[in-house]
């Protein structure tokens, strides 16, 4: 079923040889201001996930054998979507064996979960009955601040916290990218606002470690939007997706994608940064390809190793579409697109399916190599086993990123 979606490390430049200065150059042991509770110690954590649903690869899926091959290369971290609904399809009874199995057999590779409740996603609320309108918006006379759904939501906390920590989530956002409709309504934005920060609350009293927030777009922690200043001070975290993609939706050139990046990671709020997404696509149409999508996250991996405030980023995403789920794709979501420029909108098309480190038979892309890259690099081991024996290292410099891309849809 077609429902929200979101388009939604460093590469080491050392030898073994003064290990001390390189350990100083790379990836860090994070200071106390950019610590992640669960999450452990070891510096930029890299993940990735799924565009769709994010559900694992199934077993006989090639994809399944190539995250299984980053997992044993180090890989640390996948990005989860869940659905209140979905959760709880009656009020009060609760549909958790999904998730118990996905974030099992992650955890048996070695793999941590950034999960997102995505309460509300891009343009539209992912509430249950009787909250929703069933056209992506809430009821006639509910706000997300109303006694009853933030004990309602509170209750389903209490059920499934607990057993998300146990399975190694490390962070909970409540809502991916609702910031272009929070910055048009300022109702709805203060009524977010209490529902974050009762979400807080609520998570605190269960798992004080589990950090909670919200992801928003690279134009809202760039632009400081009203959205953004609303919600800084009543969640953990606001978590940023990152595309290097400009307005008119061609990729950036590759001379300028550091500097964005760099740009986008100052605009985020103190405190560790994490990134939902992390995304170079590959469609020629965009002015991309599988020689630039690799060189594009070459550059992005560099920068995230070097910057000891980014704690975790996740590729987003694992593997293309094949031609039917393409073709599908792009049928239920250009329907919207009609008045736009057309070379715009297949651009745009062309995005939906172009954005693995994989092609759909699960092949590496050049992509692939540079994750490897990184996730193998030695540097980070002699930092971890000094960290192990009392020694310590601390990074200079910084990094950014930026995603200005319009909504997509997250297939369900």
């Amino acid at each position: 079923m077609i429902r929200n979606a979101t388009m939604a490390t460093a590469a080491f430049v050392v030898g073994l040889s003064g290990f001390v200065g390189a350990v100083q150059a790379q990836r860090t042991v994070p200071e106390a201001p950019y610590s992640v509770p669960l999450l452990d110690a070891r510096g930029a954590a890299l993940g990735t996930t799924r565009y769709g649903s994010a559900a694992l690869p199934s077993e006989d899926d090639p994809a399944r054998a190539r995250l299984i091959e980053a997992a044993a290369a180090g890989l640390r971290g996948y990005t989860v979507y869940l659905d209140w609904p979905a959760l709880e399809p009656s009020p009060g009874v609760y549909s958790f064996d999904a998730v118990r199995s996905e974030l099992d057999a992650l955890q048996a590779l070695g793999i941590q979960s950034f999960v997102n409740i995505t309460v509300g996603d891009i343009g539209e609320y992912v509430v249950p009955a009787p909250y929703a309108d069933g056209e992506g918006g809430l009821a006639p006379g509910v706000r997300l601040d109303d006694p009853a759904l933030l004990e309602r939501f509170g209750a389903l906390l209490d059920a499934l916290v607990p057993e998300l920590v146990d399975r190694g989530a490390f962070v909970l956002a409540v809502g991916n990218e609702i910031d272009d409709r929070l910055d048009d309504d300022a109702e709805e934005r203060a009524a977010y606002r209490v529902f974050a920060e009762a979400a807080r609350e609520r998570v605190r009293a269960l798992e004080p470690d589990l950090l909670v927030g919200i992801t928003l777009t690279s134009n809202a922690h760039r632009g400081d939007t009203a959205t953004r200043a609303a919600l800084i001070d009543v969640t953990d975290f606001l978590a940023i997706n990152y595309a290097p993609i400009a307005p008119d939706f061609f990729v950036r050139p590759e001379a300028e994608i550091a500097a964005d990046f760099t740009e986008a990671m100052d605009a985020m709020p103190p405190g560790p940064i994490l990134i939902q997404e992390l995304t170079c696509p590959n469609p020629a149409s965009m002015n991309a390809s599988l020689a630039w999508q690799a060189a594009c996250f070459e550059i992005l991996l560099d920068a995230i190793g070097r910057n000891p405030r980014i704690r975790f980023a996740s590729v987003f995403t694992l593997e293309d579409f094949d031609g039917a789920t393409c073709a599908a794709v792009q049928q239920a979501l250009g329907a919207g697109l009609d008045d736009v420029p057309p070379d715009f909108r297949q651009r745009f098309l062309d995005y939906l399916c172009g954005l693995g480190v994989l092609a759909s038979d699960g092949t590496p892309h050049p992509a692939w190599a540079a994750l490897l890259d990184f996730l193998q690099r030695p540097v980070g081991r002699l930092r971890l086993e000094l960290r192990q024996g009392g020694g310590g290292a601390s990074v200079s410099g910084g990094s950014s990123m930026d995603a200005s891309r319009p909504g997509v849809r997250r297939l369900r």
